[in-house]
């Protein structure tokens, strides 16, 4: 596995699912819920995920438990003991987890469809919102003139 930003890529572009929706394309529905209350909270023990997610859903604590225990192994979840429990810490954040996630699937495509994967990406974008476009354009010209500056330092 490699990095990207310090995150495992292992973890964010493992399984890609494009006909879902969110963070539910890499994260089954259950680490989402999961991954969504630490978060919000930064930190919590296992208990603490349970009473939550129960106030939305039906749910084991070993069930929860489990999952949690999973994210950890995973390389999502730092988990440090206290007392006679785990205290449970998001290893990255959303935004963090967010960006590697489009950095990872973006490189995936790129590599096999470079021309063909542009012009959709463009398409796609205009349709979804056009106002993006001029967005899409300043990063482009901002990144041709890095490289003219990377040049000149040769």
């Amino acid at each position: 596995m490699f990095s990207f930003g310090g995150l495992n890529a292992g973890v964010c572009g493992k399984s890609f699912k494009p006909h879902r929706n969110g963070l539910n394309q890499v994260l089954g529905d259950l680490e989402q819920e999961i991954m969504e209350v630490l978060w919000k909270r930064e930190e919590a023990i296992v208990r603490d995920v349970f009473t939550e997610l129960r106030k939305k859903r039906k749910i084991a604590y070993t069930t929860v438990m489990t999952v949690m225990g999973r994210l950890a192994n995973k390389g999502l979840l730092q988990k440090s003991p206290i007392k006679n429990s785990y205290l449970y810490k998001p290893v990255y954040s959303k935004d963090a987890f967010e960006k590697c996630i489009s950095r990872e699937v973006m490189k995936g495509v790129l590599g096999n469809y470079t021309q063909a994967a542009v012009t959709s990406f463009v398409d796609v974008l205009t349709e979804i919102d056009p106002k993006q476009i001029e967005y899409l354009s300043n990063l482009i010209e901002e990144k041709k003139r890095e490289i003219k500056k990377g040049d000149k330092r040769r």
